[in-house]
């Protein structure tokens, strides 16, 4: 899981590296994220054809950006789907979470950074900024391949992804993991959505120097004890699993495409 910039952070404040080699400059051929020297933003917060949705949790407003996806790419959760989670959590950890991102990501993107979902401490995007959970849109039927050296902490993360449905099998390249609408659903609602309000709540747990210099094996491993309880609770309570929230009417009505959350 990613996490960004905490508050603090200064956008206008560019790299100085920027133009030099070590920023890539003169590499055109290398693959790389490209990277737009006239906007400070992530790639993550550069939506292009999006709605935005709102909910209520208590009275703390969350705002819902949905983007547009690619032929045979799809949003896995919809937002009511995210909405149920985040409305079960405790109210102390989920009112901290002012933006969810359903973006398509670019292929040269899914290659070099791929990931379930991501935190960004603070995201802009158009009109909208604050703390957000960005999750990603992905293809169903495709498979990841894993590399076949791995330590530790990748045998967790693969009986992870096995245990949320992915078929995974060993070849001479490393695991091909076979992922299903279904399994990326249930990772990424009951398992990455709690993993990165785990990060947020530990980001608070310390000052920002503090956070900044934790070994990242320490982060993750927060992260996941965070998720793990959160997961066992809303078990525990009857709140999840439960059926995928999609009613196209409703996303009409929203001004949605049923398109971008299943095949039409």
């Amino acid at each position: 899981m990613k996490q960004s910039r905490q508050p603090g952070w200064n956008p206008t404040r560019r790299n100085r590296n920027i133009g030099t080699a070590k920023q890539g400059h003169g590499q055109d051929n290398r693959l790389t994220i490209p990277d737009d020297w006239h906007n400070y933003r992530m790639f993550w917060e550069r939506l292009t054809r999006f709605k935005a949705i709102f909910r209520e949790i208590g009275r703390h407003k969350v705002t819902f950006l949905v983007e547009r996806t690619r032929a045979n790419s799809y949003h896995a959760c919809t937002v009511d789907d995210v909405f149920h989670v985040l409305d079960h959590m405790p109210f102390a950890d989920a009112r901290n979470i002012d933006l969810v991102i359903l973006r398509q990501p670019k292929r040269k993107e899914e290659i070099l950074n791929r990931a379930w979902g991501r935190l960004a401490f603070y995201a802009e995007v158009g009109d909208y900024s604050g703390t957000a959970i960005i999750l990603e849109a992905m293809e169903p039927s495709g498979s990841i391949l894993w590399r076949r050296s791995v330590d530790p902490e990748d045998v967790k993360e693969l009986e992870r992804i096995r245990a949320d449905g992915d078929q995974i099998s060993v070849t001479k390249r490393g695991y091909e993991i076979t992922t299903s609408l279904e399994s990326i659903r249930a990772r990424q609602l009951y398992r990455t959505v709690p993993h990165e309000i785990g990060h947020y709540v530990d980001s608070r747990r310390m000052t920002h120097s503090e956070w900044e210099s934790k070994p990242s094996i320490e982060k993750e491993a927060f992260a996941h004890r965070y998720a793990d309880t959160m997961r066992d609770q809303l078990i525990n309570a009857g709140v999840i699993p439960f059926a995928r929230k999609l009613i196209p009417d409703n996303l009409i009505n929203e001004g949605l495409n049923l398109s971008d959350f299943c095949p039409a």
